[in-house]
């Protein structure tokens, strides 16, 4: 994950590039000029990399370029311009300053995603640090003691450069002696913690010193500031991945229990912290049947016997022992119920223990896990846990479970936490749908939103919603100097709402000129070219937006993952018609996997703070979407997609996809294109490719043994093989 700033006045371009950086899970930040842009890397250091519009307001980018070069300390920062204009002696100037690239404005995924590509894991701040393996070599000491080290260097060096920054201009000779002392007294420590780079800084500074050039000093020894945070979080890393590897060890014990596996793996890592060491002795009662559950038990070493007392024979009887690695007290905290029996030790036994209150903290602290608790406790027998946690594949969840306490742990620069900023128009709309939704799902009142009013929002929108970071991108190609429009029809072919943007604008045109009403134009690049630069430079500003964050569910389940989910389904439904020699169809199969989920950006736009708590209780009640879209709202997204696309003007196909997708027996009209998409749809879905909005995905049979084969298997040729198609596809999806 690598730290991106911007520098660039135009707020879609950074909309666009925070979208593109999100699909890789890369932090992004805009600042509007190069003063702003120094002051950040400043305050922030761990810039991995630069964007910068080579022509900004206060100066240009060859400026900040150079004032960069200049600079001891982030003289290596990694730079990117890009231009909309520009002459061969700037970019020429521009490589020869050490610029990694330069491209032309508007800038592309894939040009964004080379340039991250060739960091290759290997930060400039970190260069100043002897490589950790060559460390471990040379010394044949563990990188503990290495951070032991840094963690002890770091506030030695900070003090110092406070102390240095209030020197006078002119000092003694014994005051002299005593600074270039302490810098020598610095490098000793730092050879012991293996940071060249700042030995050779405190060479320049002692030069300095030497020379009684005090003014030069105390400008310099500003760097010993930056050199101690980076001392401090070279030395968090070694202690994080030493606090991932022991909690990975306790995870994979948590997912041996099917309870705590029923919990979000994302989230149970919170669990961790509050988990205390915890000992009794053989023969002590650890609790008995009734008492309040006041804690859970994780068993490190020892036996505990299980007894139970039934109501015809009030004397406990033993039914079983726990051991090692189990878990006993959880169903307690969960259920909010006293224990079920009582527990005995067999011999002296080493736990860790959780008090409830922690629990709970943990709880209010996660909507997702509250509701996942809630539904376990609701759950009338352990046979529908163990089965729904039987589902579950175990090494995942550990692993995405321990993922989750180095997140926890990592320290993000100030600049680079996650702020969705919002125009003020949106933001307000987006607060009152918060606060509603939360008021009504509190009270249990349902339906959280009146169906008529849903339809009176959908029915108000004059395009369909196109999420911030993919209209800032397609803002930003059509207000730079065009001299291609293919960078805009990649853009419009890959973003479902763009496609039905361009298609809707497109197809009024032509039908207003030419009076014809029944025919369109089926291809978005066909609609960008006939549309134009300078009236898509108009339209593009029009666009109905919506913020992707409120389907941010996790990093798995999230726009930029459906938005590959429905690029895979595309992809997929094209294929099909190769397969089955429906070659007619493949341009409109590919449009209508595009665009078969239109429904998720319509309730993203109309109700914002539904997608999550809607979701969430389908997941939570295993119901599919659709039902629980239903009892939030009165209506489902794909409802609500059918009554938008009704007086649109795209293709009657696209239509009837989106209309019988989820049933594609049930069409009336373009059975053979609706089933295609729903096959691949269905493919995507059984692979797992993205995020599909679905929450069964557990349940999906191979495709061979499906109603939805046996709907459309009477249509395709005796000799298509299914099963080969089958292998096919998932060898397709596994490239994509």
């Amino acid at each position: 994950m690598a730290n991106i700033l911007l520098v660039d006045p135009d707020d879609n371009a950074f909309l666009a590039l925070k979208g593109f950086l999100a699909r890789d899970d890369h932090r992004s930040a805009s600042v509007s000029s190069a003063h702003d842009a120094m002051v950040f890397l400043r305050e922030n250091i761990l810039v991995d990399l630069v964007f910068i519009e080579l022509k900004l307001q206060d100066s240009t980018g060859l400026g900040f370029l150079r004032t960069l070069r200049e600079d001891y300390f982030f003289s290596h920062v990694p730079v990117v311009f890009y231009a909309s204009k520009t002459t061969h002696a700037e970019i020429q100037e521009a490589y020869d300053l050490g610029v990694q690239s330069f491209h032309r404005k508007p800038y592309l995924q894939e040009s964004i995603e080379d340039e991250v590509a060739k960091l290759e894991g290997k930060a400039w701040y970190w260069s100043f640090f002897e490589p950790d393996d060559a460390f471990c070599r040379r010394t044949l000491c563990s990188l503990d003691q290495r951070g032991a080290a840094l963690d002890e260097l770091a506030p030695v060096i900070q003090s110092a450069a406070q102390t240095y920054k209030d020197l006078k201009i002119e000092l003694a000779e014994a005051e002299k002696e005593k600074i270039l002392s302490e810098i020598s007294g610095f490098r000793g420590k730092i050879r012991e913690a293996a940071v060249p780079g700042l030995e050779e800084y405190l060479k320049f500074l002692a030069s300095f010193a030497k020379e009684s050039d005090w003014e030069e000093f105390k400008e310099f020894a500003a760097y010993l500031g930056y050199y101690a945070l980076l001392c401090s979080y070279r030395a968090d890393i070694y202690k994080l991945d030493r606090k991932a590897e022991q909690a990975t060890a306790v995870l994979d014990r948590l997912a041996q229990n099917a309870v705590l596996r029923s919990l979000p793996p994302h989230e149970v890592h919170a669990i961790i912290p509050h988990l205390r060491d915890y000992e009794i002795d053989e023969g002590a009662t650890l609790f008995k049947q009734g008492d309040d559950g006041d804690a859970m038990y994780l068993i490190d070493q020892g036996s505990l016997g299980i007894f139970v007392a039934m109501e015809d024979d009030p004397e406990p009887k033993k039914i079983g022992e726990i051991g090692d690695g189990d878990i006993v007290g959880e169903m307690a905290l969960i259920k909010n119920a006293p224990r079920s029996a009582t527990i005995i030790a067999q011999t002296d036994t080493r736990m860790m223990r959780m008090e409830k209150d922690a629990f709970m903290r943990v709880i209010l602290q996660s909507p997702q896990m509250k509701q996942a608790v809630q539904a376990l406790a609701e759950q009338r027998s352990m046979d529908s846990i163990k089965k729904r946690a039987g589902e579950i594949d175990i090494s995942a969840w550990s692993k995405t479970a321990s993922e989750g306490v180095r997140k926890m742990g990592e320290r993000v620069p100030k600049g680079f936490q996650r702020n969705d900023e919002k125009d003020s128009e949106d933001a307000k709309r987006e607060a009152e749908s918060i606060e509603h939704w939360n008021k009504m799902i509190d009270s249990q009142t349902f339906p959280v939103v009146s169906e008529a009013k849903l339809k009176s929002g959908i029915a108000a929108l004059k395009g369909c919603p196109v999420v911030g970071s993919a209209a800032a991108a397609f803002a930003l190609a059509t207000g730079g100097m065009v001299t291609s429009m293919h960078p805009l029809m990649d853009l419009a072919e890959n973003d479902p709402g763009l496609a039905f943007q361009v298609l809707q604008i497109a197809n009024a045109v032509r039908q207003a000129k030419k009076k014809d009403f029944d025919s369109f134009i089926e291809d978005p690049r066909m609609c960008v070219n006939f549309l134009g630069e300078k009236r898509l430079s108009g339209v593009a500003k029009g666009f109905p937006r919506c913020c992707e964050s409120f389907m941010y569910l996790n990093e798995d389940a999230n726009w930029s993952s459906h938005r590959r989910f429905l690029l895979a389904t595309a992809n997929i439904a094209r294929f099909t018609c190769q397969e089955m020699e429906l070659f007619h169809l493949e341009h409109t199969a590919f449009l209508g996997g595009l665009l078969h989920d239109i429904g998720k950006l319509l309730f993203l736009r109309v109700q914002p703070a539904g997608y999550i708590p809607v979701y969430l209780h389908a997941e939570q009640h295993n119901v599919l979407i659709r039902e629980s879209e239903m009892l939030h709202m009165g209506i489902s997204s794909r409802q609500m997609a059918i009554q938008f696309v009704e007086k649109k003007s795209i293709p009657t196909s696209c239509k009837n996809v989106i209309r019988w997708v989820e049933e594609p027996e049930q069409a009336t009209e373009d059975f053979e294109l609706v089933s295609i998409v729903a096959i691949a749809r269905y493919m995507c879905r059984l692979c797992k490719v993205g995020f599909s909005g679905e929450t069964n995905q557990h349940d999906l049979l191979p495709l061979e043994h499906t109603q939805l084969w046996n709907s459309i298997q009477t249509r395709v040729f005796p000799s298509f093989n299914v099963s080969n198609f089958e292998a096919l596809v998932r060898k397709r999806l596994r490239k994509l």
